[in-house]
């Protein structure tokens, strides 16, 4: 199946009359995939309104690599990482199923089709950290007194948060343009469907736009600037999950061109006890496990990395498994082998 190289979709809310022309979900992936590991085993679209879609053929869909860094660099592959957690290795899972590991865009392409509902841990835990970061995150960037604010979900996926950008509560004398950028038009496509759902009950001062663009695109090739060309600088983004495919400096490089000055960023992440014994991926139809490239990230280097780039710390968040978050089933069962371990970590940072 040939994937589009480029899309680029600007949902509004006064739009009444769509055209079902150009709908991505002939592209979705079909589902043939059983569930995730590591973080897991670790109302439907109207088709008679769909959202306009405009194709650019020009844009080259990347590839990160899949291979780790240089030994020089900061980040550390997780398959390689020695550093001891502090909970019982026991305690953790281990598992001889066969690896086999891919290019992150596939991976995320291929696992896109049941990527909201395999059971995935490090998601949930995300959600319940961001259903009170999120929203004081939003009010703090709001702050400032002015007609206009832009967000970007950096790294959107299949629009997991930014359809929770859409739903906050924003003073409605603020004209809010949302921007979601991913490089997987698999992704997208599930990202476009979810959040055209969504369209009919939003105010008329919040627009929505979709696109898919390299957004990483030093850490692709390190000569090329690490601006993008698809948007401009946002008052704050938000980039949840993403951080663990990224080399640290390229990152934040990037987070640094889409952002203004004194503008805010939110970045959510695996956190370093679970990365050193595991990464994100999903285990296909055939029963192996299908890897990106992962690298593991400890809080001050993460805040380090972050102030050589030009941003100062506003906030640091940390959460470990606990027995109630399963016994309470606000994660699946398999969460019961990560009790006691720290999971999922959030930073909230201000552009210098």
């Amino acid at each position: 199946m040939t994937q589009p190289s480029s899309l680029n979709m600007t949902f509004d809310t006064s739009l009444i009359d769509l055209s079902p022309e150009n709908s991505l979900h002939h592209n979705a992936y079909p589902s043939n995939l059983q569930g995730s590991f590591s973080t897991t085993e670790s109302e439907p679209s109207d088709g008679d309104q769909q959202a306009p879609i405009t194709f650019n053929s020009t844009m080259k869909t990347p590839t990160l690599p899949s291979t780790s860094p240089n030994p020089g660099e900061t980040p550390k592959a997780s398959q390689n990482n020695t550093w001891t957690p502090t909970v019982n290795p026991t305690s953790l899972p281990k598992s001889s199923t066969p690896v086999q590991q891919l290019p992150t865009l596939d991976t995320y392409n291929a696992w896109a089709s049941v990527y909201d509902t395999d059971g995935n841990i490090l998601q949930a835990i995300d959600d319940l950290e961001l259903a009170s970061l999120l929203p004081e995150f939003l009010a703090l960037a709001t702050s400032a007194p002015s007609p206009d604010f832009s967000i970007i979900d950096l790294g959107c996926g299949t629009g997991r948060n930014t359809a929770k950008l859409l739903s906050h509560p924003y003073p409605s004398t603020l004209n809010v343009s949302v921007t979601g950028l991913d490089f997987s038009s698999g992704m997208l496509a599930v990202a476009e469907q979810k959040l055209f759902s969504q369209l009919h009950t939003l105010k008329p001062n919040i627009k929505l736009t979709l696109q898919q663009a390299d957004c990483f695109p030093s850490a692709t090739n390190p000569s090329t600037s690490p601006s993008l060309p698809v948007t401009s600088p946002s008052n704050a983004i938000i980039s949840t999950l993403v951080l663990e495919h990224i080399p640290l400096t390229h990152f934040f490089a990037t987070l640094a061109t889409l952002l203004q000055p004194s503008g805010l960023a939110l970045v959510t992440n695996m956190h370093r006890e679970m990365g050193s014994r595991s990464q994100a991926g999903f285990v296909g139809s055939d029963g192996k496990k299908v890897q990106g490239t992962s690298f593991v990230y400890g809080v001050e280097e993460t805040v380090e990395a972050a102030r050589e780039a030009g941003f100062e710390l506003v906030e640091i968040r940390e959460r470990g498994m606990k027995e109630e978050d399963v016994s309470a089933g606000r994660v699946s069962g398999r969460g019961v082998k990560w009790v006691g371990c720290k999971v999922w970590y959030g930073v909230v940072l201000r552009r210098v």
